[in-house]
């Protein structure tokens, strides 16, 4: 090894870990500073969350009897957002969680359909539901946090629907960040630093 080897190796491993440490730090100050959206999603499968791995999460809400598809969001097939151009989608606030307004080629134009726009798709589908792809797709819980989203599951009363809700930060650049879940009325933050 060449005099002087050890200390640019140094210096670089300590330059990469301050760029990391920055990008946390960016991104914990744009959680914390966005609009906190609860989103509705298919209740994650208890027995998934306690193997540790990544739980997969599903934004699809349902549309009342009759209702039309959002605006913007019409003519693709439910989940296939395959080919489909980015864009800003519409939310507005319904009961506990919200609701897909819309979706438009800009934000501009989304905020006009909803009071928050979100970078994402939205596309409806014969089945009357809306699903929502706004590039959080999946969770890792680790085990504290997944015996804790068990027990809220299981505690529930026999037959009870379970609400659950993604709490999503969106931030200024209209991007989704996840902040954790709600699972029948109770939060559990997602923090993994």
């Amino acid at each position: 090894m060449r005099a002087g080897e050890p200390l640019r190796i140094g210096a670089a491993g300590a330059a990469l870990g301050l760029a990391l440490l920055g990008l946390v730090a960016s991104e914990g100050r744009a959680r914390a500073n966005g609009q906190e959206v609860a989103l509705p999603m298919e209740a994650p499968d208890p027995g998934g969350l306690l193997t540790g791995q990544y739980v997969e999460l599903e934004f699809r809400e349902a549309l009342p009897e009759g209702a039309p598809c959002p605006p913007g969001a019409q003519g693709a097939p439910v989940g296939s957002f395959e080919g489909m151009r980015p864009a800003w989608v519409a939310l507005h606030s319904v009961g506990p969680g919200w609701r897909v307004a819309g979706s438009a080629p800009t934000r501009r134009e989304a905020l006009r359909l909803g009071r928050v726009a979100v970078r994402g798709r939205a596309s409806c589908g014969g089945d009357q539901a809306v699903d929502l792809d706004i590039g959080i797709d999946r969770f890792h819980a680790d085990q504290g946090e997944a015996e804790a989203i068990e027990r809220l599951l299981r505690n529930r009363r026999p037959g009870e629907p379970v609400q659950a809700y993604a709490l999503v930060s969106v931030g200024r650049d209209g991007r989704a960040r996840l902040n954790g879940v709600q699972i029948d009325g109770r939060r559990v933050e997602l923090d993994w630093f």
